[in-house]
């Protein structure tokens, strides 16, 4: 990528000396060449200009990165939301958590991102293999630290839970780490060792499913879930005990656990005011049970679809729930025999726009004009663009999707753009997008949500309480972790240098230096040396873990990582080879300090030995 370069160098200074030199050639009767003369202030107001005007045209501004990252196919950056965990206490029976809950920190708002079932059952005990003390207490307060250890059957901890775990039940645990030991960012699928979570039996230790695991094998703390197939042991003393073992692979760093925790979510800063749900129903109608929280709580209104892009207002004929209560967990709403459809379609598919109540008059009814770019200004500056989706009206009850496109695109039909820089909606106006028809009460929106970008994380350890507290008596919320996550939008310009850093980087691995920097960076793995060499095409490369590896599954793992890492920055015509060495650094192997627990030294140590301490 190119430097910016100078237009025009030139200072006052320089063009007011140029002027007064040129007055000699030009007018040589003009012997009064002091600042009083009318003259020379006119050659210093001349000057000034000029400067100023070489100053601006050297200038990028925002609205140049702006189409720098649209020729780049990359999205305006809307910052990020913080994220936290709430451990809830007080749960005396099942129930569940709706997607979208909200809890709130003083005046913030977080949800929920998916549902969450919560459970009565709680942790009595926890011990650790290497201390078969019972731990009756893990208080999060006081982070109790567990370095754990293996024994002869590879068991890294156990725990005990009050009440039964059934066959086919999910058990949804959150496991706290110490996460200060320096790694790498790993990917979603990396595992450093396989876990195997046990229950007893009659018949001995049997493994549960792992239906989810957040923590990518003890790496990180989240969730794990968990799905016994049989039936275990549970006795009122001893109540219901699990295991956590290590079955496959190895730990370059055995993990440090503060804490299990029952009934934990994950939520983020933000405040969905208006969302959609869709249901395939009957033609003859039937009854749709209602699933997020902003459905089952606020307003509704029921579209069915007529044809490609174009729905029908069907509310007024629809029976609808009052919304949840306390003791009514569930919402229905009814829909009626679906008219107008041809006969030889069996089913028929409905969209259902949820609103927060108290915010449907805040926006709806907007009027279309019908006048080409029609701008409609939202009155939210916390706006997250990305989630505006929006139907418009075309008499009769008949609404059709508008999609969103960006401004300067071919023509699209039923397209509008945001208005640059602000929260602004242009409509089309028949180049991009078509004109809207002129309609009373024409825009509605089916998805909106606000947000406050960084301020969530100064509000993290405050969230103490639902929104609506009557629908979860009894239970209460608490984030005792520190939450992190929230950033302002960053500028074009901000965001235009960070990616051009990376496009410098493509197809940079060219020197042995390149190599080894970039291995260096393979997330989720702890590397110390790294030998790399170029071989007819082929570069060849060798990795010293930071931490000798005693398994061969785990240096395949880490030979697997570089390689994928790798495959992007490698050169046209060229091949990646990896092996994973299972000695220390290239400086420590052959000096004698790194000794098998068979006594012989790292250097002549036999090839099959991979014992080390």
């Amino acid at each position: 990528m190119t430097e910016q370069i100078s237009l025009d160098d030139s200072s006052y200074e320089g063009l007011y000396e140029r002027a007064v030199a040129r007055l000699k050639e030009q007018a040589p009767w003009w012997t009064h060449q002091e600042v009083s003369d009318p003259g020379i202030t006119l050659i210093e107001m001349w000057a000034t200009l000029v400067d100023m005007q070489s100053y601006y045209l050297d200038q990028i501004q925002e609205a140049h990165y702006r189409k720098y990252l649209k020729l780049l196919g990359v999205d305006e950056d809307e910052g990020e939301c913080a994220t936290a965990w709430v451990f809830l206490d007080g749960v005396t029976k099942a129930c569940a958590v709706p997607c979208g809950t909200k809890l709130c920190a003083e005046e913030m708002i977080f949800e929920t991102q998916e549902e969450v079932k919560l459970t009565p059952n709680r942790l009595i005990a926890f011990y650790p293999e290497g201390n078969r003390n019972r731990i009756t207490v893990m208080n999060i307060f006081r982070k109790s630290r567990f370095a754990l250890q293996q024994n002869q059957e590879e068991v890294l901890f156990s725990f005990v839970l009050k009440d039964m775990v059934e066959a086919g039940e999910k058990l949804c645990l959150y496991v706290l780490l110490d996460e200060r030991r320096k790694r790498n960012p790993a990917g979603q699928d990396f595992c450093m060792a396989q876990l195997a979570w046990e229950y007893r039996t009659q018949d001995g230790w049997k493994e549960a499913n792992i239906l989810r695991d957040d923590t990518r094998g003890l790496l990180y703390s989240g969730i794990v879930c968990l799905q016994p197939a049989f039936a275990g042991i549970h006795s009122t003393e001893n109540g219901y005990i699990m295991r956590c073992r290590i079955k496959a692979g190895a730990y370059d760093v055995l993990p440090v656990l503060y804490k299990i925790y029952l009934n934990a979510i994950q939520v983020v800063q933000k405040n969905t005011l208006c969302c959609e749900e869709t249901a395939e129903i009957p033609i003859e109608g039937g009854r749709v049970e209602l699933k997020s929280y902003l459905a089952k709580t606020g307003s509704l209104q029921v579209l069915c679809e007529e044809g490609e892009s174009t729905w029908r207002d069907i509310t007024a004929d629809c029976t609808m729930e009052p919304p949840i209560t306390a003791l009514r967990k569930e919402r229905f709403l009814v829909v009626p025999d679906i008219k107008g459809k041809d006969n030889d379609a069996m089913t028929a598919r409905i969209k259902i726009i949820c609103t927060a109540e108290g915010t449907v008059e805040e926006y709806l009814p907007c009027p279309v004009t019908g006048v080409s770019s029609q701008r409609i200004s939202l009155p939210w500056e916390n706006l997250m663009r990305n989630s505006v989706e929006l139907m418009l009206c075309g008499g009769g009850g008949i609404y059709r999707m508008y999609r969103r496109t960006q401004a300067g695109e071919e023509r699209y039909a039923n397209a509008w753009h945001w208005q640059e820089g602000k929260n602004v909606i242009v409509l089309g106006d028949g180049r991009h997008g078509d004109i809207p028809e002129p309609s009373g009460d024409g825009l509605r929106l089916t998805s909106l949500v606000l947000w406050e970008a960084e301020k969530g994380n100064i509000s993290i350890g405050r969230i103490t309480r639902w929104e609506k507290p009557e629908l979860f008596p009894g239970i209460l919320c608490t984030n005792h972790l520190a939450g992190s996550g929230g950033r302002k939008a960053k500028k074009p310009s901000e965001q235009f240098n960070e990616i051009s850093k990376v496009l410098r980087k493509v197809n940079r691995m060219v020197t042995h230096e390149d190599v080894k920097t970039l291995v260096k960076e393979t997330p989720g793995l702890l590397i110390q040396d790294v030998k790399a060499e170029w071989r007819a095409g082929t570069v060849a490369v060798t990795i010293f873990p930071a931490v000798p590896l005693k398994n061969k599954d785990c240096r395949q793992k880490y030979e697997k990582e570089v390689a994928m890492y790798l495959e992007k920055f490698r050169l046209a015509g060229s091949r990646i080879e990896v092996t994973c060495d299972c000695g220390q650094s290239m400086d420590a192997v052959g000096t004698g300090h790194d000794v098998c627990d068979c006594g012989q030294s790292a250097d002549v140590v036999d090839a099959e030995c991979d014992v080390w301490i």
